[in-house]
């Protein structure tokens, strides 16, 4: 009686499964290299668009304080504004009630 191995060869692998495990292999190896080279470029990339992020927020930070000077000095330039036209409103009336009182006197002389 033949036992259910009997015809088989010592352990050895049919060469067609053989090559296609060699080929299934090669292929696994190029997606796995592919897959890594990607990798690493897309890490490059993420590594310079995060410094160019942080370039465009210290750029935006420089740019918020100098607004900011500006939006200062420009109130404080309205208050300035504001205060000679108080003021010349005050000398505009001052002279006004002057040019009331020579018209008076030259009034009083005629």
């Amino acid at each position: 009686m033949v036992g259910f191995g009997a015809n088989r060869r010592g352990g050895r692998l049919p060469s067609l499964v053989f090559v296609a495990l060699l080929v299934v292999i090669a292929i696994l190896a190029f997606n796995c290299w592919n897959a890594s080279s990607r990798q690493a470029l897309l890490q490059e990339e993420v590594a310079e668009l995060q410094s160019q992020a942080k370039r465009t927020e210290v750029a935006r930070g420089r740019l918020e304080k100098r607004n900011s000077d500006l939006l200062g000095k420009v109130d404080s330039h309205k208050k300035q504004l504001e205060q000679k036209e108080a003021d010349y409103s005050h000398l505009s009336s001052q002279l006004q009630a002057r040019d009331g009182q020579v018209k008076r006197c030259e009034d009083s002389k005629v």
